[in-house]
């Protein structure tokens, strides 16, 4: 059942009776925003009636996008679309990281440790009392199943973390035969996941880990087939989940039937339970396509393409993706240095076409994908050198090589950007009241030049919110040491001001709905005792 939400003056003009006794009322539905009630009680009593018309999308068909899912009326924006619990939840898939069977918090493990064990599997935990957030229950059905194999795993520490949640999956069909079922159903593209293919063998690694350890014989002995199976459908419909500061993976039945659009017309949260809400990041009129984002939306569209094409098994056509220009960002343009002196930009002449040439749209130069591919290779070395032990001169110095082969917006610069507009400022030697007005002017223009990348590939704060909630912030104290050395103009000094409170209101606001725990919950917290400075 949808969440109740209060609702304006305005809303009251078109419904303000409560629709089972008829009284005035002042919540309405969060998902439908239809009709209104005067409590939860009359809202659950009222449930099994508006439940079908409270939907807001249809399931369709197609032979290209497979189950995709329209809407089937107007949603307005921050509407919910779409609420539901996990049919399974657990660790990162696939993951090598060690955490708590009971709790799902990340384990810092060391020789010199000595760990807390689950008194029955013996898998390591954080310690006795250790309860999921969740689902205090969460680890009772894999447990009887996992103390199959303790003595002998905990002896030779052999805890495969890749394990645990494809065992999840698989336990469903002894414990809820309605999940298992609903679970079975949805696309595992096994017919790209064959013996031929590279992640056969990674799989096959954990059907022969659980086969060998705890699932031969009896009532839970499963198939290679039924495993490869289940890792496909996690592969393939899996969620990251963050929860009060954990890193976990979900299926949502209903979700994994979003397709997929690199500009999407929704955002996602979850509650401390792991349920999911999907709300609608803008107007989204009757019939068109609902949608989300299966990759890193930081990316360019040849690796965006990729790894959606071995993730996902399918090749994006979304208006971004066929804009050579990734809609006038240049997030993957090159530059054209024929005889050194051209400058150009070099962009795919069909932007699909993975193979595709690049042209210059200055000179009549082109340039194979393979080139392409091998200045990105070169110039990635150069971004991670520069990432890992970063310091101002360092980044500086990479950006510059940088520029001189791709755009100041490319991906690859603008990794670097994020970097350095958080050590102006804050490094040592480099704090905004020492640094010089140049060095505060170039601060200033980083970050607008960030804005201007995320604010036309994430216009919506959908999938890169915590980015521009830095860069906004960021700017914002730019602007506010630029206001105390104005001193001759104070009209000037007053509009820097004015600008830093409008970008301190929006970053907090981007992160108002950040999870517990969540680092841009963490974020949001860091942020808010700057207010107190308006």
């Amino acid at each position: 059942m949808a969440k109740c939400i209060q609702i304006n003056s305005k809303d009251l003009e078109i419904n303000s009776h409560c629709a089972v006794c008829g009284v005035s009322a002042n919540s309405k539905c969060a998902a439908c925003t239809l009709v209104v009630y005067c409590s939860k009680k009359h809202q659950k009593a009222h449930w099994k009636q508006h439940k079908n018309e409270c939907v807001s999308y249809e399931l369709q068909i197609d032979s290209i996008l497979g189950r995709h899912l329209i809407a089937k009326r107007t949603i307005n924006p921050t509407n919910i679309i779409i609420q539901e619990e996990p049919l399974v939840i657990g660790p990162k898939f696939p993951t090598s990281e060690p955490i708590c069977i009971k709790c799902l918090q990340h384990l810092k493990r060391s020789k010199s440790t000595v760990e807390s064990l689950c008194e029955k599997c013996l898998w390591p935990i954080c310690g006795t009392g250790c309860i999921s957030t969740i689902n205090p229950n969460i680890h009772e059905d894999e447990c009887n199943v996992l103390e199959k194999g303790a003595e002998r795993i905990a002896k030779n520490n052999d805890y495969m973390y890749d394990a645990l949640t494809p065992l999840k999956c698989l336990l469903l069909q002894f414990t809820d035969k309605n999940k298992w079922n609903c679970l079975m159903e949805l696309e595992s593209h096994m017919e790209y996941r064959g013996p031929e293919s590279e992640i056969y063998e990674e799989i096959n690694s954990v059907y022969n880990y659980l086969r060998n350890n705890y699932l031969s014989g009896g009532e839970f002995e499963v198939s290679s087939d039924l495993i490869h199976k289940i890792c496909g459908i996690l592969d393939v419909n899996s969620l990251d989940v963050q929860v009060a500061g954990l890193e976990l993976t979900g299926i949502y039945p209903t979700v994994s039937k979003l397709e997929h659009n690199c500009l999407p017309n929704t955002s996602m949260s979850f509650d401390k339970y792991g349920r999911i809400y999907v709300y609608a990041a803008r107007k989204i009129v009757k019939g068109e396509h609902i949608n989300t984002m299966y990759t890193n939306a930081l990316w360019g569209t040849r690796e965006r393409r990729a790894h959606l094409l071995s993730t996902k098994y399918f090749k994006c056509k979304c208006k971004r993706c066929s804009d050579a220009t990734e809609l006038g960002t240049h997030l993957s343009t090159i530059v054209c240095n024929v005889k050194d002196f051209c400058k150009g930009n070099l962009t795919p002449i069909d932007p699909l076409d993975d193979s595709s040439k690049w042209e210059c749209d200055r000179c009549p130069t082109t340039v194979s994908s393979d080139k392409i591919d091998a200045i990105l290779t070169e110039l990635n070395y150069v971004v991670d050198k520069a990432l890992q032990n970063p310091s101002i001169n360092s980044l500086e110095n990479a950006l510059s090589k940088l520029e001189k082969r791709v755009h100041s917006n490319h991906y690859l610069c603008f990794n670097v950007k994020h970097t350095l507009i958080q050590m102006y400022g804050h490094s040592m030697g480099y704090k905004h009241s020492m640094i010089t007005d140049d060095l505060l002017k170039r601060k200033s223009e980083l970050c607008r030049d960030m804005f201007f990348v995320l604010n036309i590939i994430d216009p919506l704060y959908t999938r890169l919110n915590i980015y521009t909630a830095v860069v906004l912030y960021e700017l914002h104290l730019v602007l506010l040491e630029s206001a105390v050395r104005m001193t001759d103009n104070k009209a000037e000094s007053k509009g820097m001001r004015d600008e830093a409170k409008v970008l301190l209101s929006k970053a907090l606001d981007i992160l108002k709905n950040e999870p517990e725990g969540s680092p841009g919950f963490k974020l949001l917290q860091a942020y808010k005792p700057s207010s107190i400075t308006f």
